[in-house]
Parts: C-alpha cells; sequence; structure tokens
C-alpha cells in the first residue's frame, strides 16, 4: 500500500533531527509582501460582503429571491476570507506536529480553494440566470409560486454542493491522500502525471469556463432583449408622435459590459495561467523572468470578491436605496461629531 502512494513525510523525524526550521521557518520577503497586501485584501473583501449580508438580514423587505442570491455570493465570500486567506495567506499555517493543522493546510491548497472558487463562479453564473428569468418571463417572475421557489432553493444547493463534492473528487476515489504529519498531499502513482493533468485542466473547465460561458450566453440574451424592447417602445413613441428616447437599452449595454467585463478581467488571466502551466510544464522554467507570478494573479483574482458585491449591490436597485442612506448616515453623524 505505501508503494502505491507518493510518500508521507514524518515532521516528527525532522524535529528529532533537529531540524527545527522545517516548523519555525522565517519568513522571507515575499511572504511578508503576500501577507500585507492579503490583509489589505481581506479587509477589502469583508468590508462591502458584510455590509451587504447586514443590510439584508436587516430588512425583511430585501428578502426575495435576487437578494437571497446575492446574499449566498456574499457568505462565500466571507467564508472564504476565514477560511482560507486569513489561515493561509494571513497566518500562514505550514507544516506542524498537530495532525489537524497538517490535514487543513493540504485541504486548503486544494479542496477549500476549488470548493469556494468554484462557487463563487457559481453563483454568478446563477444571478445571470435570475436576471435573465426575470426580463424573459417577468409576469411569472413576480408571481409566488412553490414552483419558483423549489427552483431558488435548487440553485442555492447545486451553488453550494457541487463544488464541494467536485472538491473531495480525488480523495474520494483515491487519487489523494492526507499526510497527518506533514503538509503534503500524497498522490497515487499509477498514471500520476495524465491524472493531475486531467484533474486540473476540468478544475479550470468546471471552476471558471462552464459557469463563464453560461454566463456570458445569459447577459447576451438579456441584451438582446433590453434592446428589442427598447426598440419596441421608440416605435411605439414614433407612432404616437412622442419625440422620446429610452435610455433602456443603453443602460442594459452598460450594465452587461460592466458585469461581464470587470468577471473576465479578473478571472481570465489566472485560469489561463493554471492551465497553460499544467499543459506546458517548461512555463514553470521561463516564468522565473517574472516570479511568483501565479500567486500574484490569484491575488489579482480574488478581488473578483470585492467587485462582485459592489457591483450587484450597485445595480439592484433595492439594495442601493436601502445602502446609500447608510452612507449619507454617516456622513451626517461625522460631521456632527467633527463640528461639535
Amino acid at each position: 500500500m505505501a508503494d502505491t502512494y507518493t510518500p508521507c513525510p514524518d515532521v516528527r523525524h525532522f524535529l528529532a533531527m533537529n531540524f527545527t526550521s522545517i516548523i519555525h521557518r522565517p519568513l522571507t520577503q515575499f511572504e511578508v509582501d503576500a501577507l500585507i497586501v492579503w490583509t489589505v485584501g481581506f479587509t477589502a473583501i469583508l468590508i462591502p460582503n458584510t455590509l451587504l449580508v447586514g443590510v439584508i438580514c436587516c430588512k425583511r423587505s430585501l428578502w426575495v429571491q435576487s437578494n437571497v442570491l446575492v446574499f449566498s455570493l456574499c457568505m462565500v465570500n466571507i467564508l472564504f476570507c476565514f477560511l482560507y486567506i486569513l489561515p493561509i495567506r494571513i497566518v500562514a499555517i505550514g507544516n506542524s506536529i498537530h495532525p489537524f493543522v497538517n490535514v487543513y493546510c493540504q485541504l486548503s491548497q486544494n479542496v477549500i480553494l476549488f470548493a469556494f472558487v468554484c462557487s463563487m463562479n457559481f453563483h454568478i453564473c446563477s444571478i445571470s440566470l435570475e436576471k435573465f428569468i426575470a426580463i424573459t418571463s417577468p409576469f411569472w417572475y413576480n408571481q409566488i409560486s412553490v414552483k419558483k421557489s423549489v427552483m431558488f432553493i435548487s440553485i442555492l444547493l447545486i451553488c453550494w454542493t457541487i463544488p464541494i463534492f467536485v472538491a473531495f473528487l480525488p480523495l474520494i476515489i483515491g487519487w489523494w491522500r492526507v499526510c497527518p504529519y506533514f503538509c503534503l498531499m500524497s498522490e497515487i502513482r499509477q498514471n500520476r502525471k495524465i491524472s493531475l493533468k486531467a484533474w486540473h485542466v476540468f478544475w479550470a473547465f468546471l471552476m471558471f469556463l462552464l459557469p463563464t460561458v453560461i454566463t456570458i450566453i445569459f447577459y447576451i440574451r438579456i441584451l438582446l432583449v433590453a434592446k428589442d424592447h427598447a426598440n419596441r417602445i421608440r416605435t411605439e413613441n414614433q407612432n404616437n408622435s412622442v419625440s422620446t428616447s429610452s435610455p433602456f437599452g443603453l443602460k442594459a449595454v452598460k450594465t452587461v459590459a460592466i458585469v461581464v467585463g470587470v468577471y473576465l478581467l479578473l478571472q481570465t488571466p489566472y485560469n489561463v495561467y493554471q492551465v497553460i502551466n499544467v499543459l506546458d510544464r517548461t512555463l514553470a522554467r521561463r516564468r522565473s523572468a517574472i516570479p511568483h507570478l501565479r500567486e500574484w494573479l490569484f491575488y489579482f483574482a480574488s478581488w473578483n470578491c470585492v467587485a462582485s458585491p459592489l457591483i450587484y449591490g450597485y445595480f439592484n436597485k433595492n439594495l442601493r436605496n436601502r445602502v446609500i442612506p447608510l452612507f449619507r448616515r454617516c456622513k451626517i453623524a461625522t460631521t456632527r461629531t467633527s463640528s461639535s
């Protein structure tokens, strides 16, 4: 059985040989810089997501399907902060004599990271589906029905369960095995390279490509429907000799451009790099010109957790009307305090 998998090192063995630097290793300059920027990213992600979650929870009038999807997306972003960014990027847990720390360290680099990022993108895809249904079937969408509730509950379950299940799939089928006394995943030796390539390509497909394509298709359909609606309004106005122009189509173009453009701008570089790096291993030797490129691309991609609540909170009129007064009240309170 031991020959079936790559060996699991034991940190206790290294400590017995007085190699304490394995546990108490000083941080490099890059790790110090990364800790600082990830602390900034942690704060930037936490503030808008916590704000939206608080607003939605406190206002019962905001408990509608579209806001529930945004609420769920914000919860994924918050959990991503506390379960991945804080322990891995800021505290930087590593090899330990405690098995739980080592197991969590291994799962965080593969399972936890994949589950959260995939769930985020699934939520973004589901929000585009919700907006597509709202604009193409407005009468059915505004009705209160059991079928609609079941559909939204199913969407939420898919956004949470499928990423978690797929993230644990290599452990379930036996490709990976956790090492209790070292932060290193043990991998099955048979067809190891092929399995790793297949998994990482599938990872990129399910985590990024599939939800991205579906999201773009839905938003293009939304754009076409909005433009058709604007053209019909313009035609009716011309027939009635009313010289008014509807900004509906222009607004839809701006909304789609911002939502899809920001998502692609932040997510594409990291995911493309991941696929190229897996398929072309020589890239690892050529990337020395830009040290730690993968880490910085992933940091850049993580800012989608900041952009998504800001975008969906702003373009959701009900949320925007609740959040903006809070800032006005804070500004008034600050002005009164400073003047007194």
